[in-house]
């Protein structure tokens, strides 16, 4: 495996107290690559007629990039068993939406949707929100980057206001490469398999200790105050 996409060390089984100085930074961080989307807003929906347009949003991108069939996805939706307990992160340009993400968060008992899809368990076990679905539409894929910051940071926020500071899920090669040049530290916690139609593996990211890489390359949005 190329080095790049190498496992950083095994993920730690007990967590560490992570200073509050990172996390107001990342936090800080957060909410200036949100405001860097506007005029998008980011706000959690659970109104009924919102989460239709969601799952007709993530049935277009889906079968668009093959990584499902149509006929895999019966009614023109894209929905799991997991939809029902999630919180779905929309973006909206207007009235239109214009992208979605998903957060399902630990409980006891519960395997999260990258653990059941790969056969393991995130670590540390019970610390690790499950972000996927993550989904741009069509007409916003020019300001693509811009949009998908906007859903990591808004997700950040979501995830550290419920007391966690882990986010795991599934990516390509291609994404976690992202995501170092990024300045985040991903921690692959198990073999790649093909997954909705593209090689991917579990993975964890530890937003707390990505910080100072974090700064390194973002700090300028804090010092600039835009």
């Amino acid at each position: 495996m190329n080095e790049l996409f190498a496992p950083n060390g095994p993920a730690p089984a007990a967590a560490e107290a992570p200073s509050e100085s990172l996390l107001q930074h990342a936090d800080e961080l957060s909410r200036r690559a949100v405001e860097a989307a506007a005029p998008l807003r980011l706000e959690i929906v659970d109104e009924p007629a919102v989460l239709e347009a969601i799952y007709r949003l993530r049935y277009q991108v889906v079968v668009e990039r093959g990584w499902a069939r149509p006929e895999d996805l019966p009614g023109g939706r894209e929905v799991d068993d997991f939809d029902e307990m999630a919180l779905h992160l929309a973006a909206w340009d207007g009235e239109q939406l214009a992208a979605t993400s998903r957060i399902v968060l630990p409980a006891n008992g519960l395997v999260l949707p990258t653990e059941r899809a790969f056969g393991m368990r995130f670590e540390p076990h019970g610390q690790v929100a499950d972000m996927g679905r993550q989904i741009v539409a069509r007409p916003y894929s020019g300001i693509q980057h811009v949009v998908f910051g906007a859903l990591l940071a808004q997700t950040w926020l979501e995830v550290h206001s419920r007391g966690l500071t882990y986010v795991g899920g599934d990516f390509t090669p291609a994404v976690t490469r992202l995501y170092r040049l990024m300045g985040f530290d991903v921690q692959q916690l198990g073999p790649a398999r093909t997954y909705w139609s593209e090689e991917r593996f579990p993975i964890v990211v530890d937003i707390a200790k990505s910080v100072p890489a974090l700064l390194r390359r973002w700090g300028r949005l804090l010092q600039r105050g835009t």
